[in-house]
């Protein structure tokens, strides 16, 4: 086994057996987030970009190989979205021998003893996963100055002061849960810092030297009591990543002066000042945004609506290409259209390759055929209609489509017609009356996931899913009225028959969720 191992590692360019040995940093069954594991990565400088791509995207391409590849697995999967892998252990202990073997990466013994090393062996990269005994705290004194990069999954309290870290790059210190404001003062010493996560940790303040951090590219303070970002934190004119919770509020002025912010995630906007919101539209260089508008009250600020959606505006004539946005309403119904909003909040013109959580209500935006380089939309809407359908299905980038109707009134059957979706290859809808596959459509399509309501006229024999050329796995969840189990079990026959029919013999999962009462209402439609 280590024979092949070793010839697949080998046989990797370099660039990503560096890549692959770096997960050796990580503990066994250790689910390593996506965005954390490329971020690290690009702080040590393993990254390449090629023209036109950011050092998080050729990352992301990185990341995407090394699963191909079944170098690591991918955890978490979320209609077509990978944001976590771990190793196989056997993968795992190959690469902990490879990184001892070249002194890439330094780990503590099990027995929380100093590691074996030779006087003139300098320890570059220090991973601390166990317990350790007493006589360690003084190993990683005398270590200190030539780390450059420190990942601690065990709350160590010997690691302070963090500034004797004279060259650290990375400053990985998630889940240390004895840190405090005090161990981050004098931060700016740390001249070479570009990577700092001190998430789910006790701080509460960021230092105000922050902002001196100038070579820092990412910063992840989720899950922290930070609820204030310092003013100074708009000096971090390098900064590419922010990683935020939803009670963060930000400065209320400069956060324009961040040009090379490319990736903000998790803020809530509502209440934010409203120089934050407009100079939110100044970004340049913001590719992904993560953001919710959450409603605690009955209070509901039109100028703020007005601010963010002109910011988002130019968001989208600039470099922001993903989208992950959604209204939260707390115990309040407050009626804004989203659509109507929607519509002049995003320009025909606009490069989002992604859009998540969009809410519409009726009707439907007409500005979505003009997303020509949209590639994954997760929508939620009131009702879908076969007009609709039309919009969605000529978009010619689209790849992931998440469709959710919570409470579905519309009883005309959707069909979807030859040469619509045409790059599709994962479709998840629900909940909708009837599903109808025409010969030749969704040529590509992979994966499909629906809920359908069979009510008492669905006559239907199948979904035509034996026209999906492309299938391999299907999930179909039927709800229905207890009278019907007799016909619900003649179409699982007929499904199965054809699927088993299919060259590709894509697997099904078939569920039923039966009501003793009639409860599922439809409003006639018109199928013209």
């Amino acid at each position: 086994m280590k024979s092949v191992l070793s010839l697949g590692y080998f046989n990797l360019p370099h660039h990503l057996r560096t890549c692959l040995l770096y997960l050796s940093a990580f503990p066994e069954d250790c689910i390593i987030k996506r965005d954390r594991l490329i971020s690290r990565w690009v702080a040590e400088g393993f990254v390449n970009a090629e023209p036109g791509e950011s050092l998080y995207e050729a990352g992301l391409r990185y990341f995407n190989v090394l699963i191909n590849r079944s170098l690591i697995q991918p955890c978490q999967e979320d209609n077509g979205v990978v944001p976590a892998c771990r190793v196989h252990d056997v993968i795992l202990n190959f690469l902990v021998s490879k990184s001892v073997e070249e002194n890439f990466l330094t780990l503590l013994d099990p027995s929380g003893l100093p590691p074996s090393l030779g006087s003139k062996v300098k320890v570059r990269r220090l991973s601390l996963q166990n317990s350790y005994k007493e006589n360690i705290v003084s190993w990683i004194k005398s270590i200190k100055p030539h780390v450059r990069s420190l990942a601690c999954f065990v709350d160590c309290k010997d690691l302070h002061p963090l500034t004797e870290f004279e060259v650290v790059r990375v400053l990985d210190l998630e889940n240390c849960g004895s840190l405090r404001n005090v161990h981050l003062s004098n931060i700016e010493m740390l001249l070479q810092l570009r990577y700092l996560s001190i998430r789910r940790t006790s701080v509460s303040e960021l230092p105000h030297g922050i902002g001196q951090v100038q070579h820092l590219e990412t910063l992840d303070i989720r899950n922290t009591e930070v609820e204030k970002l310092p003013s100074t934190i708009v000096q971090l004119e390098n900064l590419v990543r922010l990683f935020v919770d939803l009670n963060v509020k930000f400065p209320a002025e400069g956060f324009s002066k961040m040009k090379g912010l490319e990736q903000l995630t998790l803020v809530n906007l509502r209440g934010q000042p409203l120089s934050f919101l407009k100079e939110l539209g100044q970004l340049t260089n913001l590719r992904i945004l993560e953001a919710l508008w959450v409603i605690l009250d009955d209070k509901y600020e039109v100028r703020e609506w007005e601010i963010f959606t002109s910011s988002l505006c130019a968001l989208g004539s600039h470099k922001l290409h993903s989208l992950d946005f959604d209204i939260i309403f707390t115990e309040v119904e407050i009626d804004i259209e989203i659509t109507e909003e929607l519509g002049v909040l995003v320009p025909t013109d606009t490069s989002f390759s992604v859009l998540k959580n969009l809410r519409t209500v009726m009707p439907f935006p007409i500005w979505m055929g003009s997303l020509v380089n949209l590639e994954l939309l997760h929508l939620r809407t009131e009702q879908l209609t076969l007009e609709d359908l039309r919009v969605l299905g000529g978009m010619p980038a689209l790849e992931t489509l998440v469709v959710r109707i919570p409470r579905n009134t519309y009883k005309v059957p959707l069909t979807i017609h030859r040469h619509e979706f045409q790059r599709l290859k994962l479709f998840t809808i629900g909940k909708v009356y009837k599903l109808q596959f025409m010969p030749v459509s969704m040529p590509n399509l992979k994966r499909l996931h629906t809920t359908l309501h069979y009510g008492w006229d669905n006559t239907y024999r199948d979904l035509g899913i034996q026209h999906l050329a492309s299938l391999t796995e299907v999930h179909i969840c039927i709800i229905a009225w207890h009278n019907y189990r007799g016909s619900i079990g003649v179409l699982e026959a007929r499904i199965r028959s054809l699927l088993d029919a299919h060259p590709n013999r894509p697997t099904l999962t078939f569920d039923t969720r039966f009501t003793t009462t009639s409860n599922i209402h439809y409003k006639a439609g018109n199928n013209e």
